[in-house]
Parts: structure tokens; C-alpha cells; sequence
């Protein structure tokens, strides 16, 4: 296989492996996922490291908040400023020790996820277009980070305090991001393999000696649902759960700065005022974008239900196979989605006007129902809206 191969998911995990996430020796040609004992002192070295320099910026922080104060911004902006960037790095942090503890049921998918992908090479087409949300998550980060630079800069941020927000927004991108794009190549990968599963399937139904091939691949489609149901959701539940919650958190920072900031006359010549409008409105879509990517891209729950309905078409003969795919339909009427984020709520794209960050929190108490997750950002700011509104009543009265 080429080196720089998209399809085997060759090109991500050596880059989360630069990054210090997946220290894993992978033969690709045997689909064999190995760690020595170097690679799990590694793997401890750069948890210690992202854990000693979480806990130093969470400590500057809360010993020189006004490091991070824009003098442009108002106060409730600056105290949601300082929120935000805590929790970017304990999210960071989260993930880090979730992704070390958890690092050899990582490996056992990613070895199930190379046999799959060897299985049907050549057989389907969409493995070929794994290189677009790497590629588009590299280039929203450096546009981001120019964006961010720039953003910062204007807002009146100290000079020595933009490369911390520089650095911690940065490498939780990267982290994140590049957990979200093997998330998408994985979905693929299950993608593809269900479509070769219902033309193997379908290809058995119409032969006369299908009964013993039918079984087998029956069982193998069954062993590749429990990958999906078992490892992934246990791999990357958790993982998606707290990207998704800080997705949700972050986001309003860039249209909030815009209301409070631009729209009171702060910057009153028209191109500057121009230039500002465009760099918050973009503030918070990359981080958006990894959000629709981890669900957009789904479409593993419909290839499987096209599987269910091909078998529910299949004349009875009263024979075997009639049991056997009576037996698998009912276990399948039965399934919840196949991609959850830790079995709060499904990873498909109906999600994506289903989630707050509220609701994430409450869903298994059973105490509200889904709300769309536009909406919860347009929640959120309003209540920032309404903080600020506060906070100018408050200085009004002290004028008098």
C-alpha cells in the first residue's frame, strides 16, 4: 500500500501518534496493532506532560485572571473568556487519560478496523474521500489560529498572555480534531464493509447452495454490529461526549463578542468594523465543523437497516434459513443506534438538532426531552445577552 494511503487510515493515526495519543506499532500489510514496552513509557511521558501543563495554566489562570482580560470586552465576556479556556484544558486533559486508560481496547478496534477495511478493498469507493475532513481539519486550524491571533489582538488581550490562548485553543484542536476525522475514517470503514456484507448476502440469497456461505457471513455481519455496538461505542463514547458538551460551550464566544463588542460602536471605522464582523462570525465555526463532522457523516445505522429490510423481503421456504432470519430480524427491531456517544444520544445527524449541552447532562434522568442544538446556542446567548444587560444596569445605577 502507498505510505501516504487514506483508506487504511494510515496518514491519522500516524499524526495522533505524533501528537502523543496512539503510541501503537502498526503493521498495516498483517493488520496487527502492537505496543512495546518503550511505547508505554512514552505514552506515560506525554500524559505526565499535558497533565503538569494543564494543571500550570489552570493554576496562572486563577492566580492572574486579569492576564486574560480583554480590555475591549466586558466583564461577563472576560468571565466566560476565562471559563472557556479552563475547560478547554481540562477537556484536553479528559481525553488524555481516557485515551491513555483505555489505550488497548484502542488497539484491539483499530486492529478489527484494518481487517474490515482489508476485506473489502477494491470492493466500494468510499474510502477514497477519507482525505477530505483530514485535510479540512489542518486547514481550519491554521486558519483558526490566524483568526484567534488576530481576534485577540484587537480585543486587547496582553501581548505575553495571546500565545498561552494561541497554544491551548491550538493544541485542543489538533487533539480533538484529529480524534473526530479517525472517528469519520472509522464510519467509513463500517460503512463500507456493511454495503460489501448486503451484496454478499444478497448474492447468497440468489444461489442455490447458499445455506452454509449464508451462515457464515451472517456471522460475520453480526461480529462487525458488535464492534460497532461494543469497542467503538466504548472507544469513543466518552471521547465525543466531551468534545460535544465543549463544542456546545464554546461556541456562542464568537457572536456574543460580536453583540457586546461591535454592535456598541467599539470599533467605528467601517473597515476595521468589517474586519471584525468576519473575524467573530468565524471565530467559532471550526470548532462547529468538528461537530458536524463526528455526525453528518453517519450513515452506518441506514446501511444497516437496508440489510434488515433486503432479509425481510426473502420468500419463506420453511427450511433453516427461515429461522435464522427470523432470528436476526427481531434482534435487529430490537437494536438501539448502532454509534452513540456513551448511549446519551445516537451519533447520526438527527442529532445535530437534538443535543444541548444541558440536555446532555439530564438525558439519563429522563427529566426534559431533546432540544434542537441551534436553538441551545441561541439559548445560551441569550443568557449571555441578559448578563451583559445586567452588568449595564448595574454600572447605570452606580453613575448615580
Amino acid at each position: 500500500m502507498s505510505r501516504i494511503a487514506f483508506g487504511d487510515l494510515r496518514v491519522q493515526l500516524q499524526t495522533l501518534r505524533w501528537l502523543g495519543v496512539f503510541q501503537f506499532t502498526v503493521k498495516f500489510e498483517k493488520c496487527v496493532v502492537l505496543e512495546s514496552a518503550f511505547e508505554q513509557r512514552r505514552a506515560r511521558f506525554h500524559l505526565a506532560g499535558v497533565f503538569a501543563i494543564t494543571c500550570s495554566l489552570v493554576t496562572y489562570s486563577f492566580y492572574y485572571p486579569y492576564h486574560f482580560t480583554m480590555g475591549k470586552h466586558n466583564s461577563t465576556g472576560n468571565c466566560y473568556a476565562l471559563v472557556n479556556i479552563r475547560t478547554c484544558s481540562l477537556v484536553t486533559l479528559i481525553v488524555y487519560i481516557q485515551l491513555y486508560i483505555r489505550r488497548f481496547r484502542f488497539a484491539k478496534l483499530l486492529q478489527s478496523m484494518l481487517r474490515f477495511n482489508q476485506s473489502v478493498s477494491g470492493c466500494n469507493k468510499p474510502l477514497r474521500n477519507l482525505w477530505f475532513p483530514y485535510v479540512l481539519h489542518l486547514t481550519l486550524f491554521l486558519t483558526c489560529m490566524l483568526n484567534y491571533a488576530h481576534g485577540y489582538w484587537v480585543a486587547g488581550v496582553r501581548l505575553e498572555t495571546i500565545p498561552v490562548y494561541l497554544f491551548q485553543y491550538g493544541f485542543a484542536y489538533l487533539i480533538l480534531g484529529q480524534l473526530v476525522v479517525l472517528f469519520v475514517g472509522i464510519q467509513h470503514i463500517i460503512k463500507s464493509t456493511l454495503m460489501n456484507y448486503n451484496r454478499i448476502l444478497m448474492a447468497d440469497l440468489n444461489s442455490y447452495n447458499m445455506y452454509c456461505e449464508f451462515y457464515k457471513n451472517i456471522c460475520d455481519y453480526k461480529e462487525l454490529l458488535w464492534v460497532c455496538q461494543a469497542d467503538i461505542n466504548y472507544c469513543f463514547g466518552q471521547l465525543l461526549l466531551s468534545i460535544t458538551g465543549f463544542i456546545l460551550l464554546i461556541t456562542p464566544s464568537g457572536p456574543f463578542f460580536l453583540i457586546s463588542t461591535i454592535f456598541d460602536g467599539r470599533f467605528r471605522v467601517f473597515w476595521r468594523f468589517t474586519f471584525m464582523c468576519l473575524t467573530a462570525i468565524y471565530w467559532s465555526l471550526p470548532w462547529v465543523t468538528l461537530l458536524v463532522l463526528s455526525m453528518e457523516t453517519t450513515d452506518v445505522q441506514r446501511e444497516a437497516n437496508k440489510t434488515a429490510k433486503m432479509l425481510a423481503k426473502v420468500p419463506r421456504t420453511g427450511k433453516g434459513l427461515d429461522r435464522m432470519i427470523q432470528k436476526f430480524l427481531l434482534k435487529n427491531l430490537r437494536q438501539q443506534p448502532i454509534l452513540t456517544a456513551y448511549g446519551f444520544f445516537a451519533l447520526d445527524r438527527s442529532t445535530l438538532f437534538k443535543v444541548s449541552i444541558i440536555e446532555i447532562i439530564l438525558l439519563q434522568l429522563k427529566i426534559i426531552h431533546f432540544f434542537q442544538l441551534f436553538t441551545a446556542i441561541s439559548t445560551y446567548m441569550v443568557i449571555l445577552v441578559q448578563f451583559k444587560e445586567m452588568e449595564n444596569s448595574a454600572k447605570s445605577v452606580n453613575k448615580f
